[in-house]
């Protein structure tokens, strides 16, 4: 299918495909955070002790996408929950010694990744990361909604 209007099936196809992808890389470094889960590690690397709201609003996600990943970082070992101790309504949660010896091999994955990113961008003619980002921006400044009202 390559109909443009199936935007959102084409980038959902091509998440799939990094995902895919990067699978063999992270098994041959021994990184076992599911690839669609990284970056709720990096944010609790960066912010220890965060609740959910706060790591859904770091990376720009649904409190719903954000909780769900949870549990499995949870069984996995990677991340743990605890009480907060000033608001008992709130979940705090931080990475555990394994989460954090995980982040360590992701950011060595990300540096080597930036390079395979580059190597895309040079194969398509144009900076991907970049695009994906322009358009992201694009549609923040004007939704679909307000497109589609001012068609002809």
């Amino acid at each position: 299918m390559s109909n443009k209007a199936l935007l959102g099936k084409r980038a959902e196809d091509l998440s799939n495909l990094i995902e895919q992808q990067t699978q063999p890389i992270f098994d041959s470094l021994g990184i076992i955070v599911p690839i669609k889960s990284c970056s709720t590690l990096l944010c609790l690397q960066e912010v220890a002790h965060s609740s959910l709201a706060d790591i859904a609003r770091k990376l720009e996600q649904s409190h719903q996408l954000v909780k769900q990943k949870l549990p499995k970082l949870i069984k996995l070992g990677l991340i743990k929950q605890q009480p907060d101790k000033e608001d008992k309504r709130r979940t705090l949660y931080s990475l555990t010694t394994k989460g954090i010896s995980q982040t360590s091999k992701i950011q060595t994955y990300l540096a080597q990744s930036e390079q395979l990113v580059e190597s895309i961008s040079k194969d398509v003619g144009i900076d991907v990361f970049e695009a994906i980002d322009k358009a992201i921006k694009t549609m923040q400044e004007k939704t679909l909604w307000e497109r589609y009202k001012g068609a002809p």
